[in-house]
């Protein structure tokens, strides 16, 4: 089989009957099982053939029944509850995430293994119904996606087609929030050869801000042709489109602190605003598989769009004092507290990304010694075009009543665009090898070869670039029994300061900062595989960021950040109807060296957005045949909102709680409540006035059925 496409068998009896196993006699994805699973296939670590075992890394995965279980309808909240995990929807990204000391850009997210440049701008907030599986890597992942990725990569992995029949799937689920969720799902075999799989899904909901609606649609489908046994085509296609009115784009902060009465007030209410992207994903699978030689190549073409018009950046100012901005300054004469907006945006954009990658998978011996090694090469353009216009325009409004208001009373038209171009060459290799019985060594590489242009107007600021960063990892695992495994590994990655094709012509001296890792860890299962650890220690620096020099005021690239941590994870089964999970993550993160200015010294400071202790805790029981109850509990500490660390957001706790009856063979309902306890808490600073605050208490219900 590809890398990108797990077998799919059908399991029958793998787990306790009923709600707690999830559908035991469907295909993997719809069996419960931990994301510790040492026995699961990982294609995120690592393009070689083998397990989470075979893989010197922290990994992680979380398919489509266990998603289901905990209640995750999309990938942002999907990976929230796996190990050292946080995550958010800020304005200007449909989802980022934290972990190990990066946030952001820092973090790849990969659609079916492709990532697209870059994260905050292409990622969406896709449906968790159409995906497989959710699989993470913590870590370096530069060796295997290029550019970015110091902290780790996402990887969303998209059902696919079988050769057997699989059943018609229904969800649906209505919140308390004016939510309804409506998903359909079927695959399998049409004719001699050909296979197919078709998901669905529509969301409706209302946002936690007065006015916020969100409408969002998603729709794939695969066509697979096994043309021999050996050799397979796929052709599959993507299509999101979503529209959202009045856009929560955040809370202000009150003295740096969360005022629970502004929590569901939008400042973002205009008559005129919009929030309206889509994007197309067309690609092409092509697999020869054998047990010794696999050869597969993938060819896709990537589309969206954008339509923002909207005001955000909030600062709640106090009567009497001063709203200052990018040289703008406005004096709170009303003689009551103000909320200030500051700035002005109305931004399009076209994002076009074509690419193919070829590699070729090789599995055997060197003498008496077993090697499994991969090679490949990777080619893929990117074009993006962006009117737009940002105009800072200063303007109080009550913090409890804001004021309707006419975009272009104070913002404009799209008198600006920015049009970039890049091309991108890569190669790349793996290997593998077992030096003595239970002894292997791993090493990869990748040389990437990147060529910008961009183009900004009016102003002509023009600028072509090359950069040529090569990384690598090497690795080693040492099965201590059959149940346990050591491993060891140093990786490098590289990033830019910003994304490449958005970087100003300020930015063209700059060359790629560069990042180490090292990590040691342990995996682990035990009672005949009734439960598994899995825990690791780590070091990552991050080098060359760009730095003022306090000497000369000149920026160069001297800066330093790093992170050094702990984690640990793992799930136990001690009865058939009790399921436990649970992991802890510990960081210390800060920047060694960064200044801004001759005056603004970080150095010393944590990164915003990296809570010191993120935990989970997960429980599920079936007291009776057909009924299920669970809980899962998240803990984040406190997180600093800004570079100078001048506003700390505290730690929270949310508990989720759910009840499943399977009330007959094919069909079950749950009943579920998100943050019972109404926890407010920011999910994501966006600075020292604003931030995105959380999801508040949510009740839901939902019906699935198989046919």
């Amino acid at each position: 089989m590809s890398q990108e496409v797990l077998p799919t068998i059908i399991v029958q009896g793998t787990g306790p009957d009923g709600p707690i196993g999830g559908w035991t006699d469907g295909p993997p994805r719809d069996q419960i099982r931990s994301a510790t699973d040492l026995n699961s296939v990982n294609t995120t670590g690592s393009r070689l053939p083998g397990t989470v075992r075979d893989i010197p890394a922290s990994v992680e995965s979380i398919n489509q029944a266990t998603m289901q279980e905990r209640g995750k309808t999309n990938w942002v909240d999907a990976v929230e509850g796996l190990t050292g995990f946080t995550s958010a929807v800020r304005p200007g990204a449909a989802g980022v995430a934290s972990t190990r000391g990066f946030v952001e850009n820092g973090i790849a997210v990969l659609y079916d293994g492709i990532r697209v440049t870059n994260t905050t701008i292409s990622t969406r907030n896709y449906d968790s119904f159409i995906f497989d599986r959710i699989e993470v890597l913590r870590g370096p992942a530069s060796v295997l996606y290029g550019e970015g990725a110091i902290g780790g990569a996402i990887n969303l992995v998209r059902k696919q087609p079988t050769p057997v029949v699989e059943p018609f799937e229904t969800l649906t689920s209505l919140s308390s929030r004016n939510g309804i969720r409506q998903a359909v799902g079927k695959g399998g075999p049409i004719g001699q050869g050909f296979s197919y799989r078709f998901d669905g899904v529509v969301n409706r909901s209302v946002g936690q801000a007065e006015g916020n609606e969100i409408r969002t649609g998603n729709v794939a489908g695969a066509l697979r042709w096994d043309v021999t046994p050996n050799l397979s085509s796929t052709v599959d296609f993507d299509y999101m489109k979503s529209k959202i009115d009045d856009a929560y784009w955040g809370t202000p902060l009150v003295r740096g602190q969360i005022r629970s009465d502004l929590r569901e007030v939008n400042y973002n209410n205009l008559p005129n605003n919009k929030y309206d992207d889509d994007v197309l994903w067309l690609r092409w699978n092509t697999a020869y598989d054998t047990d010794n030689l696999k050869i597969r190549n993938r060819f896709w073409s990537y589309q969206s769009h954008r339509d923002w018009v909207n005001t955000y950046r909030f600062a709640y100012i106090p009567a009497g004092g001063t709203c200052s901005f990018r040289g703008q300054n406005l004096v709170n004469n009303t003689g009551t507290d103000q909320v200030c907006r500051q700035t002005w945006e109305n931004l399009g954009y076209d994002h076009r990304f074509t690419g193919d990658r070829f590699d070729v998978n090789w599995n055997g011996n060197v003498g008496p010694m077993p090697l499994s090694a991969v090679w490949g090469v990777e080619i893929a353009s990117t074009r993006w075009d962006s009117p737009r216009n940002e105009v800072t325009s200063l303007q109080f409004v009550d913090p409890f009543n804001p004021q309707t208001t006419d975009f272009f009373s104070r913002g404009t038209a799209r008198t600006q665009n920015v049009r970039a171009d890049m091309m991108q060459k890569a190669t790349f290799g793996e290997a593998r090898l077992e030096v003595l019985k239970g002894v292997k060594l791993v090493g990869g590489f990748r040389v990437d070869q990147m060529d910008v242009d961009y183009n900004r107007q009016p102003g002509n600021q023009l600028y072509s670039k090359r950069f040529t960063p090569s990384t690598y990892r090497i690795g080693a695992l040492w099965d201590l029994r059959s149940d346990t495994t050591l491993y060891a590994q140093y990786a490098t990655a590289v990033e830019p300061r910003f994304a490449l094709f958005t970087l100003g012509t300020t930015d063209t001296p700059f060359s790629l900062t560069n990042a180490r890792q090292m990590e040691v860890g342990i995996k682990h299962s035990f009672l005949n595989g009734r439960g598994e650890i899995l825990a690791s220690v780590y070091q990552i620096e991050k080098t060359d960021i760009p730095s003022t020099d306090p000497a000369t005021g000149f920026t160069v690239q001297v800066g330093k950040q790093s992170s050094r941590g702990f984690e640990i994870a793992g799930s136990y089964r001690p009865l058939d109807i009790l399921r436990l999970e649970a992991n802890l993550a510990l960081v210390n993160a800060r920047y060694d060296e960064y200044r801004t200015s001759t005056s603004a010294d970080f150095s010393g400071k944590t990164p915003p957005n990296v809570p010191q202790t993120v935990a989970n805790f997960g429980a599920t029981w079936q007291p009776a045949h057909n009924w299920a109850v669970g809980t899962w509990l998240n803990y984040r500490s406190s997180i600093k909102a800004d570079d100078a660390n001048l506003v700390t957001l505290p730690g929270a706790t949310t508990v989720d709680i759910f009840t499943t009856y399977r009330f007959a063979k094919n069909a079950d309902l749950t009943f579920r409540v998100r943050n019972i306890a109404d926890t407010v808490y920011a999910a994501w600073a966006t600075g020292a006035n604003y931030v995105i605050l959380g999801a508040p208490r949510t009740y839901e219900i939902s019906m699935r059925t198989r046919w």
